[in-house]
């Protein structure tokens, strides 16, 4: 088998773990009635803490209106909060609201659970090459392309 069938044959049991991963997940996201691009939404305030609506409009590729009525129904079901920079009051923030934070804590419950149930059963060299590897190939990916 050459390289090029090596790294096909390796994507195609990535995917079929990710769709394992994405079943895992899929469960919270229909316990809370969210879509995937809420969700995306939602883990990226997480991450950042705090999104202006511009941002939010980028994500959802959709005008200020968009982000503006998309944001709405998550924060008519209280996962996110706006609020106005004291700085810049033109400026609206969104962060996490109640149920923002408690739904990324279940989150977290279930990446650990999957990290336990899946990968903590390979052997360590394994786990650190895998790391390894991905470190590789992120910063590949990052920089646009390779050598």
């Amino acid at each position: 088998m050459d390289l090029k069938q090596i790294l096909i044959e390796a994507n195609r049991f990535s995917e079929d773990i990710k769709f394992v991963f994405i079943n895992e997940y899929k469960k919270l996201l229909d316990e809370n009635e969210l879509s995937q691009k809420q969700s995306l939404v939602l883990s990226i305030i997480e991450k950042k803490q705090q999104l202006t609506m511009n941002e939010v409009a980028e994500i959802i590729n959709g005008t200020p209106s968009a982000a503006s009525q998309f944001i709405q129904k998550l924060e008519n079901k209280q996962y996110v909060k706006r609020e106005v920079n004291k700085e810049n009051r033109r400026v609206v923030f969104v962060l996490l609201d109640e149920k923002g934070e408690a739904f990324f804590n279940e989150m977290t419950a279930i990446y650990e659970r999957v990290l336990e149930k899946y990968f903590l059963q390979l052997p360590e060299e394994d786990i650190i090459k895998y790391h390894e590897i991905l470190k590789k190939l992120h910063q590949i990916v990052v920089r646009g392309g390779g050598g």
